[in-house]
């Protein structure tokens, strides 16, 4: 049998007609060595690659020796199998029969044709894919299939592909797998070593992982990396937040210290505040308290000044203050229009968005009697926006709001005094040191009625934010077990802001059954909102209680609170699963608030991934439930706040016209959410939505919740002097706890009015500001590569005396056309005659317009003998400013800078200054004089507004100007 193989192989032109050697494989009576010998004969890809398709049409025969205990070549039997259904393009089938022989990862050498290589790389494809699917679907891999990948796995780190398997590790959620490939690197690491540990960070931080996975690669990363010559510190500071390791943290800053690194450090706890809770920088300072003193104190004061929150506050608030941009035309446009009580409240809480952190409440002053006209929780709501209008003003927060703080006695029911209770929080937010909680706790001690309670509770809750503090939740307990309606709902989020992040059985179980028992339908909805931010960011941790809500089938608010809970614990992480379980509820579930949360939530979860949600939502704008419609239009508004994104901007404007007054309401808050910060440059779209704004404020027979939706949209659109943007992520992409929870309380405004004062929260400034090694803030410029006017303000809008004062100088009175029809028919030898007429007009004409003084006086002084004349006739109009042209323009510091210019940005002399991070990361950035020898220039600080309010304020209003007016005229 040998020797007949042999010749057959060796005939010209290859071997065929394989018939004869097929027939040995079918029959019975062959002997057991001579189908072993054909077996190896066909395994040859010299002889396959021209027979597989007559072998083929033997495979039964051959699959049957398989099943023949006492067949020795099960292997090769096997292999030959797999490769035929490789020549059939069945993969999957040729790596069935592959994991039962004996199947070789290196191909073998190449001879013949060397088809080897293309077989065993498909093979290792179609294993590799196999084993993600399994993975992913959580199915166990058969032992085969593992074998086969760990030999993958093995071969690749002897070839150093160690991303490949830590990529794979990550695919198929392996932890293990990343282990072995993140030990195998050599103790000596290279720069490409340190690369693919920094990629492996920055997958592990931005994937959709569970969070226990997530922690202990995190954690497994970090103990190679710090073994780097030079590994980046705030980078490490970041996996410490995400893992909770406050002691890592504090012990980092520490050495950095020790090492005469002050400014890094100053830099990284500087970043701590911006990303980290209450009670993680709580636990950091704690922590400096344990560790002996370093001999640089000096650095140590300002870091502990820093992780307080002092600096980065001042700093904002001189950013705020100094470029204030708050069009208070537009603002007394908008009170013109108002004739309802709702929409005198929506403009009060705007006017608060609009000056946030600016100190600047001129509008209240000026306009004194019309903000007398709030009463009971419209006058609750005028004082708390003080609150938003003095944000960051700590050491002038009681002087401020003295007047509406409650004396002996509370005048009234107590709205002015509540108000003022949710400003002093306001004033505070996400910042509540230990004064400012016990200020807040001592009047809720003492709170009398339930609108005192209700403010006290919200600035409790909204200063102590992610605090965890168990004395401050049980203070808040006590008001909520008085069974209130509206102390009730203001205790059920208060509770949740304290606890944010830190969801345990105990709250849920205490909080869940206050829901089943108490009566109060706003008590209820103020507990669903609180458990929704006590779930933030705890993923898989949070699944039994999410899972013990949502399936209360006879019961719509749990089940609502439940779905609430599930976008919160995953916001941010884009888990496909997560969005196919809203959906799911979306298309299922009877209750029209869990539809339209389960709507919104595809926005949380996905707020990292504006395009996948586009991709999802798309079709939810168009659905015939209008909660539905709602929830795609708030959706869109979060998952792309602030982007422009015009994909998302084409879905929602047709809802602008929708039937239902709440979309539309929706529709407008959505599109004030994407269009923040934009330019006509960034976002064609923005300046007509201005418009399509105050054409909504202004038309009578719009519903009045359009118009409040249409008000507070233009708060948003220019929230913080048009100096900040509504974002729900930090400056390293991650999500931010005060943001998320700030949209989801906002979302409360769907009930309560006073909780849209809750998206200030999610507002961040748009500034640059550099600091030197002292913390001041040192006279230098940067430049913007782009024409300064791509990210200018907006126009401001003009005053009524303005647009009277065009419309005097472009009348054409009726007298002008009957001279203009005298002439046109006037005889052609009259020519020249009408040509020195006109030239005589246009002399007078010239002389009227510089004698009227602007024309205004003129016009009301009733001089009719001055009228204006033809198009011959008319003086010409002054030149209009040239734009500017250049490419490049300079910024002073501290920078008001766009997001979507802050990859423009450098230093205009690099040699004055280094930076501790990249600039395009904006926010306060530390930085390391270079040239010590030169001279620093410090930038002045500016004053904020810290006058009494407007109620105490004595100054007169101004009289009228001052007319004549003659009879004898008329």
């Amino acid at each position: 049998m040998l020797t007949l193989l042999n010749r057959w192989r060796s005939q010209p032109g290859g071997p065929s007609n394989a018939s004869a050697f097929i027939r040995v494989l079918e029959s019975p009576k062959s002997s057991v060595s001579d189908k072993v010998l054909v077996l190896k004969a066909f395994n040859d890809w010299d002889v396959l690659v021209n027979t597989w398709f007559e072998v083929a049409d033997a495979l039964p025969a051959v699959e049957k020796l398989l099943d023949v205990t006492a067949f020795p070549e099960h292997s090769s039997a096997a292999l030959l199998v797999s490769k035929v259904y490789f020549c059939l393009e069945q993969y999957e089938r040729a790596l069935e029969f592959a994991l039962r022989g004996d199947f070789n990862v290196v191909p073998a050498p190449r001879v013949g044709l060397g088809n080897d290589a293309e077989y065993v790389n498909k093979i290792i494809e179609t294993a590799i894919d196999t084993y993600k699917i399994m993975s992913q679907q959580g199915i166990a891999a058969p032992q085969q299939l593992r074998e086969l990948v760990d030999k993958i796995v093995a071969r690749n780190l002897d070839n150093r592909e160690i991303w490949y398997v830590i990529s794979l590790g990550f695919e198929t959620t392996n932890l293990p797998m990343i282990e072995k490939a993140i030990s195998a690197m050599p103790a000596e690491l290279n720069v490409k070593n340190q690369t693919t540990l920094v990629e492996t960070l920055n997958r592990v931080v931005n994937g959709a992982f569970d969070r226990s996975f997530r922690f202990k690669v995190i954690n497994t990363v970090i103990k190679t990396y710090l073994k780097c010559p030079s590994p980046d510190m705030s980078k490490i500071c970041e996996c410490y937040v995400l893992t909770d390791n406050a002691e890592s943290a504090a012990d980092t800053i520490t050495d950095l210290i020790s090492r005469n690194l002050s400014t890094r450090s100053y830099q990284i706890a500087f970043d701590l505040y911006e990303t980290a809770s209450q009670g993680f920088l709580d636990r950091v300072l704690r922590r400096f308290e344990q560790q002996e003193q370093p001999a640089d104190a000096k650095s140590m004061e300002k870091v502990h000044s820093i992780l307080k929150g002092h600096e980065t506050v001042k700093a904002y608030l001189d950013f705020y203050v100094r470029h204030n941009h708050t069009d208070s035309v537009l603002m007394e446009e908008i009170k013109e229009n108002i004739r309802t009580a709702s929409a005198h409240n929506a403009l009060l809480i705007s006017n608060g968005l609009m000056q946030y952190g600016t100190t600047c409440d001129d509008f209240l002053r000026n306009n004194l009697s019309w903000v007398s006209k709030a009463t009971n929780w419209n006058k609750f709501n005028a004082v708390a926006s003080l609150g938003l209008i003095h944000h960051g003003q700590e050491a002038s927060a009681m002087k401020v709001l003295d007047p509406y703080l409650p004396k002996e006695s509370v005048e009234g029911f107590g709205f002015k005094e509540g108000g003022a209770m949710l400003a002093y929080g306001l004033i505070h937010a996400k910042h509540g040191d230990a004064t400012a909680m016990s200020t807040l706790a001592q009047w809720l001690k003492t709170a009398e009625n339930e609108p005192v309670r209700h403010g006290a509770c919200l600035g409790f809750g909204i200063a102590g934010l992610g605090s965890s503090s168990v004395s401050g939740y049980e203070k808040i307990r006590e008001v909520l077990q008085r069974d209130e309606a509206v102390s009730g709902e203001s205790a059920g989020i208060a509770m949740g802001l304290i606890m944010a992040g830190n969801l345990n059985q105990e709250v849920f179980n205490e909080l869940k059954q206050y829901t089943v028992d108490t009566q109060h339908d706003k008590t209820q909805r103020g507990i669903r909102t609180g458990l929704a931010c006590a779930s933030f960011g705890l993923q898989g941790d949070a699944e039994p209680y999410i899972t013990e809500a949502i399936g209360a089938k006879s019961n719509p608010m749990l089940r609502s609170t439940g779905i609430c809970m599930l976008s919160m614990a995953y916001a941010g992480t884009g888990s496909p699963d997560v969005v196919r379980r809203l959906l799911e509820k979306v298309a299922t579930d009877p209750n029209l608030d869990v539809k339209r949360y389960a709507t919104i939530g595809i926005g949380f979860v996905l707020s990292k991934d504006p395009n996948t949600c586009l991709s999802y939502v798309s079709m939810l704008t168009e659905h015939f439930n209008g909660h539905v419609r709602y929830g795609a239009a708030m959706a869109l508004g979060i998952a792309c706040a602030g982007t422009g994104n015009m994909e998302a901007i084409g879905l929602i404007e047709p809802m602008i016209s929708d039937k239902e007054g709440f979309v539309r309401k929706g529709a407008l808050l959505s599109l004030s959410l994407i269009m923040c910060q934009q330019t006509d440059y960034t976002c064609p779209k923005v300046n007509g939505f201005r418009k399509q704004l105050l054409k909504k404020i202004g038309e009578k027979n719009e519903d009045s919740l359009v118009k409040f939706g249409a008000i507070i949209a233009q708060g948003l659109l220019d929230i913080g002097g048009q100096n900040a943007a509504v974002s729900l992520h930090n400056s390293d992409g991650q999500p931010d706890m005060g943001s998320m929870v700030g949209m989801m309380c906002f979302l409360h405004g769907w009930f309560w009015h006073s909780m849209h004062f809750f998206i200030a929260l999610a507002a961040k400034p748009s500034c640059l500001v550099m600091v030197n090694e002292n913390l001041k803030i040192p006279v230098l410029d940067y430049v913007c590569h782009a024409n300064s006017q791509k990210f200018a303000y907006p126009p401001r809008a003009e005053s009524k005396k303005d647009k009277d004062i065009k419309k005097v100088e472009t009348v054409v009175l009726s007298i002008t056309g009957k001279k203009n029809a005298l002439k046109k028919a006037a005889a052609a030898e009259e020519k020249k005659r009408r040509e020195a007429a006109a030239a005589a007009a246009l002399h007078a004409a010239a002389q009227s317009s510089s004698s009227a003084s602007g024309g205004a006086a003129a016009g009301a002084a009733g001089e009719d003998e001055k009228m204006e004349v033809d198009q011959q006739g008319k003086p010409k109009k002054e030149k209009a400013p040239e734009k500017d042209t250049k490419p490049i323009h300079r910024l002073c510091n501290p920078a008001r800078v766009i997001p979507a210019q802050r990859n423009l940005i450098t230093i205009s002399d690099p040699r004055s200054y280094s930076p501790m991070k990249p600039l395009y990361k904006g926010g306060i950035i530390v930085s390391d004089r270079i040239d010590k020898e030169r001279e620093e220039k410090l930038v002045s600080e500016v004053v904020a507004q810290v006058s009494l309010p407007a109620s105490s304020s004595n100054a007169e209003l101004k009289p009228p100007q001052p007319f004549e007016i003659n009879l004898t005229d008329y």
